[in-house]
């Protein structure tokens, strides 16, 4: 669990360095990697594992630090769509 910890604090680094420093320059619009990210995994990971939940909490402290102005709005906004997918799976998809 802490390689996985350690590799998504580089992982979302690194994401967020492209999004904010890379793909700017392409376009006016560019994507947010770090919440696709945090999807992705939410969407992919076991139901026994929370590591989507701690992913979405680092994916959205890195956004925080690089794009706003305060401090945990991105953080609430990755935070709440990985429990809203945590939930929604958990009613629907993973019934036991």
């Amino acid at each position: 669990m802490i390689k996985k910890v350690i590799f998504a604090i580089v992982g979302f680094y690194f994401l967020t360095l492209l999004q904010s420093s890379f793909f700017i320059h392409f376009s006016n619009y560019t994507p947010n990697l770090v919440l696709i990210a945090v999807v992705l995994i939410n969407f992919f990971e076991k139901q026994k594992n929370n590591f989507g939940i701690i992913s979405s909490l680092i994916g959205g402290f890195f956004l925080d630090v690089f794009f706003s102005t305060h401090i945990g709005y991105y953080l609430l906004i990755s935070f709440f769509i990985s429990i809203f997918i945590k939930f929604i799976f958990k009613k629907y998809v993973w019934q036991a």
